[in-house]
């Protein structure tokens, strides 16, 4: 999942495809508290070189399982993920968002892969029962769901006296 120019110009290579199983290291993660690590992740699609904008356009898939942390125990549990992508690598200046610059005549895709796998961390996942969610004394954790019903049947106490109104 890297190229150089000359690699992508020679023998009317314009067209690349791949399918490749990169190794990410857990030090890519190391700032996103919300994701672990990945395995067995899987890239694969296709590239070409515009010579007219002076650029290399790549189209891919990745898939693979993320570890994350369980919302509500905290363990570590595995995410399965899958995202499309489209990255253009400018080998000149270019002043298009999203173009990523070339680092030198190379093109390497780890980066944006890394990038990919980053976006479709999910705010919260959690795999626990919401009956085995953990309980003290006086409290327990409770689904977004039962706290959105409680929301709705809470009436504001400054309120409350214009309720016996609508009544009588």
């Amino acid at each position: 999942m890297k190229w150089t120019r000359s690699e992508l110009t020679a023998d009317d290579a314009l067209n690349v495809t791949f399918d490749e199983a990169p190794e990410i290291s857990d030090e890519a993660f190391r700032n996103n508290s919300r994701i672990n690590s990945v395995k067995d992740v899987h890239v694969q699609g296709r590239g070409f070189l515009d010579e007219e904008n002076d650029c290399f356009r790549v189209f891919m898939t990745v898939s693979g399982t993320m570890l994350v942390p369980d919302a509500v125990s905290g363990e570590e549990i595995e995410y399965p993920f899958e995202t499309e992508s489209e990255e253009v690598y400018a080998f000149g200046p270019s002043d298009e968002d999203g173009v990523r610059a070339a680092q030198g005549d190379v093109v390497d895709l780890l980066e944006a892969v890394v990038d990919d796998i980053i976006l479709e961390v999910p705010m919260q996942y959690s795999v626990i029962d919401p009956e085995d969610y953990p309980s003290g004394d006086g409290w327990r954790v409770i689904t977004e769901e039962e706290y959105q019903r409680s929301q709705e049947e809470r009436m504001d106490p400054r309120l409350a006296k214009l309720k016996e109104y609508k009544e009588e």
